[in-house]
């Protein structure tokens, strides 16, 4: 071992520890003012640094948002990932729509900047489907493209789960459109509808609660199954195992 190493394994460790408190320290600052109060200088006050010595570690105030919003990519993925082992395909997607809009809603300020906040020189979910880093520039990503890979890397794998479902459902023959082999276009379809969905729920008042969008996401699949949400066993059935339920249900024991 080089006599090197040692100070070489603590001075990672620093950085890694120094990241993360910038990090910790911007997001209060976008939790209790939002996004635009952000800056590199209000950072520097809120961990005692100078703000020339943040940019050793953020190249910008746009790139500490976008490692926000990667944080929600990742929380995004582990809220879902649970809903993607339901084996059967309709109840799956169905369990996946509703997740992902529960999510959003619970998780506001980190929806905002995994979408549309992230400032120049980020990249939106829907731009990032389908395009994760690959093995070789997953590896060793250039700095300006480092926040970049990962991001796309998550969303990726968020946009799989959707296709996973919706590959199924096509092979049963239970899509009124697609066919076998299109799930990843159906995916980012399907995702920039419940964006939608989750940016009037956002916005307008009609849609308060969590409650009312129930039927709204339930008729917006609607038109992707072959056979109607609504018509898929009885509303008591409905009521007690439906993945809004089990959403519901694994939200409580997530916060319990």
């Amino acid at each position: 071992m080089s006599p090197t190493e040692p100070n070489d394994r603590s001075a990672a460790a620093l950085r890694v520890a120094l990241r993360a408190r910038i990090l910790d320290a911007a997001r209060r600052i976008v939790t209790r003012d939002g996004l635009r109060a952000l800056s590199m200088r209000k950072l520097a006050e809120a961990i005692g640094y100078s703000p020339a010595s943040l940019y050793s570690y953020f190249e910008s105030r746009d790139a500490i948002a976008r490692a926000l919003g990667r944080e929600g990519f990742a929380q995004l993925l582990a809220h879902l990932e649970p809903l993607g082992t339901i084996g059967e395909p309709r109840e799956r997607l169905h369990a996946l729509a509703h997740g992902y809009v529960a999510f959003a809603r619970a998780h506001r300020q980190a929806y905002r900047l995994m979408y549309v906040e992230a400032g120049e020189g980020g990249r939106s979910a829907p731009q990032a489907v389908g395009r994760a880093a690959t093995p070789e520039t997953a590896a060793s990503p250039a700095p300006a493209q480092q926040d970049d890979a990962l991001s796309c890397e998550e969303a990726a794998r968020v946009a799989d789960l959707f296709a996973d479902a919706l590959e199924a459902l096509a092979a049963a023959g239970q899509l009124r459109q697609g066919a076998p082999g299109e799930s990843a276009l159906l995916a980012r379809a399907l995702w920039a509808m419940l964006h939608g969905v989750v940016a009037f729920s956002l916005i307008g008042p009609e849609f308060a609660g969590e409650a009312s969008l129930v039927p709204i996401v339930d008729a917006a699949l609607d038109g992707w199954l072959a056979e109607p949400v609504s018509a898929h066993g009885s509303a008591q059935a409905r009521h007690d195992t439906s993945p809004p339920a089990r959403v519901a249900k694994q939200t409580q024991e997530g916060s319990s």
